[in-house]
């Protein structure tokens, strides 16, 4: 017999259950994983255009710099918080990683998240990874 928690039932109107299974840590984890590796390869990749470009020369004055170093800084914000929320707004609360694991994130209604709710829960990332690793999340 299964554990109720390991599920969530939806009884619908019409007095049918729905049931959706819960993502265990392990396959949580790899999908994170997944992510970041994607996060990491695409970062390494903006960051040797990056530096190609400045080696060329071409921001050479003090104020394109600070507008170079700000730009970098904003890339770096949507690769971090862009990536979960953008993925999961558009492909029905799945991400890459989610996607290769089989898992999506869905509101306690069993419907998919919206753009906002995607994007406030994205924000909110940060206090599960307060103490390192996602301890407050896990």
């Amino acid at each position: 017999m299964t554990d109720p928690l390991d599920k969530l039932t939806i009884e619908t109107p019409e007095q049918i259950p729905l049931e959706f299974p819960l993502a265990g840590i392990g396959s949580r984890f790899l999908a994170a994983v997944i992510d970041s590796l994607i996060q990491t390869v695409v970062g390494l990749a903006l960051l040797v255009a990056g530096v190609t470009v400045a080696a060329m020369g071409v921001f050479r004055s003090h104020g394109a710099q600070v507008w170079l170093a700000a730009v970098a800084v904003f890339i770096l914000f949507l690769l971090q918080f862009g990536y979960y929320a953008g993925f999961e707004a558009w492909w029905n609360g799945q991400t890459p990683g989610k996607r290769r694991q089989h898992l999506r994130v869905i509101k306690d209604t069993g419907r998919p998240i919206t753009v906002y709710e995607s994007v406030a829960r994205n924000l909110l990332r940060v206090a599960d990874s307060i103490p390192g690793f996602y301890g407050v999340g896990i």
